[in-house]
């Protein structure tokens, strides 16, 4: 008869936070993590965008997955180097968002190559739902929560699909530690939204609590600064001296079951750690299995982005200086030089990080989600409603787009008017190229709200007769 064993050491996460919640709730905390060298830094860990108008209708969530298509099209355009996958709470929102993919590909022949390219490495994109991601790993994952209210602001039904089943939370868990970077959650419902009590099943407790992390990033023992003291009077000397050369240090940093007894501090970016220090006693020596054991996690560790260094207590003590000398030459070389431009304002040229971009994706949509909701009730013509959404839309938005390049310019007009396009691929096939080539680039953001009024025009007319 063989006994089960878990394995403890965790070591596929780039950042405690993605394996945090697992840990804490799946594991009962038994995982031995291992910190990241990044204190706080925008390109790791958990990352959590709400979708206020995303609804849950037909077993699918259109604006969620509007919303990841574009987001996966501004991570190839800026973030290439690194691989994503994507993952759907069903198999109706997986196709949904392979569909909404496929139509950016269509309208953006680069991000086409990109997808193509892409298909060559190793580890490409991918689009899965809950059920079959299992064994997949990718630099990021986009989640795609699909599940919510029938309406903006409406009640949540409680079913959840696969996580409803007895097994559901072993579906979440492996979700939740696909990522080896960072996982950005897309969600149009919040944790409030899930009723639970502690008869409902463990996988709806799970998902609940899991919307609640991201919200809030609150869960215990998930501080990588624990506020432990030093363990000896030798790391607190290391330490002290570290200070006198012009590095502050953090004792024994860590998540759960290890702990580096010394963390150098970056002094020109206090968001992440120069080198990590370990302090070794006299006892370490004729210690081989420590010894060992310790060389394994070190390997780990670097394998993570630290620099690890190690003194030992006896030579420490019989000399110091010889033992801090190269350590400190070591820092100054890898410190970020503290510049004053540092903390002058950003320069708007620069590029904003992931989860800047998609806010601002989400911004857009909502933006122009409102403004055809209003237009859709206004009492005018298909025309008028064109030349007003042009002016108190687009033109406020854009104003410096050159009137003759513009999507509702006269020209442009009429022949919206006159072919009455429903779709992208009509709109391609309809009008004429001169008009659709000379066009900023910049207004076909709009295209899809001139084409849902035009639909919704055509089905005016359609009740009417």
């Amino acid at each position: 008869m063989f006994l089960a064993r878990r394995l403890r050491w965790h070591y596929r996460s780039q950042h405690e936070s993605l394996i945090a919640f697992s840990n804490h709730s799946f594991y009962d905390s038994n995982l031995v993590i291992f910190p990241s060298p990044h204190k706080s830094n925008e390109n790791y860990g958990i990352q959590y965008s709400r979708i206020p108008r995303g609804c849950f209708v037909n077993r699918r969530n259109m604006e969620e997955a509007k919303i990841i298509s574009e987001a996966v099209r501004e991570h190839f355009k800026h973030r290439s180097e690194e691989t994503l996958g994507v993952v759907a709470m069903s198999a109706d929102q997986r196709l949904q968002i392979e569909r909404a993919i496929e139509t950016l590909a269509k309208e953006d022949v680069i991000f086409q190559q990109q997808l193509e390219e892409d298909l060559n490495r190793l580890e490409s994109l991918f689009v899965k739902n809950l059920e079959n991601v299992q064994g997949d790993e990718r630099d990021v994952i986009f989640v795609s929560m699909t599940y919510g209210p029938q309406e903006p602001g409406g009640k949540v039904f409680q079913r959840f699909g696969p996580i409803n089943s007895d097994m559901g939370w072993r579906r979440l868990n492996v979700l939740f530690t696909r990522s080896k970077k960072r996982m950005h959650i897309f969600s149009s419902m919040g944790s409030d939204d899930i009723v639970s009590s502690s008869s409902s099943k463990r996988g709806v407790r799970a998902l609940r609590d899991f919307l609640s992390f991201c919200e809030t990033g609150i869960l215990y023992k998930t501080e990588r600064d624990t506020g432990r003291a030093p363990d000896s009077d030798f790391e607190i000397s290391v330490m002290s001296a570290l200070k006198n050369a012009g590095f502050e240090c953090i004792p024994q940093v860590g998540v759960a079951g290890f702990f580096i007894d010394v963390a150098v501090i970056d002094p020109g970016n206090p968001g992440r750690y120069l080198m990590g220090i370990e302090c070794d006693g006299a006892t370490y020596h004729s210690a081989k299995s420590a010894r060992d054991r310790d060389r394994l996690r070190q390997t780990i560790l670097e394998r993570l982005g630290w620099r690890i260094r190690r003194i030992w207590s006896t030579d420490w003590f019989k000399n110091p200086d010889a033992e801090l000398r190269p350590i400190i030459r070591e820092l100054n070389k890898l410190k970020t030089e503290y510049v004053e431009e540092a903390f002058l304002e950003k320069d708007s040229q620069e590029e904003l990080s992931e989860a800047d971009e998609i806010d601002e994706i989400i911004e857009d949509f909502e933006v122009q989600e409102a403004v055809t909701e209003k237009y859709f009730s206004e009492d005018l013509d298909l025309k008028e409603k064109l030349i007003e959404f042009d002016r108190e839309v687009i033109r406020k938005q854009l104003p410096d787009t050159a009137d003759n390049q513009r999507l509702l310019r006269p020209a442009m007009l009429e022949a919206f008017l006159e072919y009455l396009p429903c779709s992208k691929s009509e709109f391609t096939e309809l009008m004429p190229p001169y008009l659709r080539q000379s066009t900023n680039a910049s207004e076909g953001k709009y295209l899809d709200n001139i084409l849902e009024l035009i639909n919704a025009d055509a089905e005016n007319i359609q009740l009417m007769t």
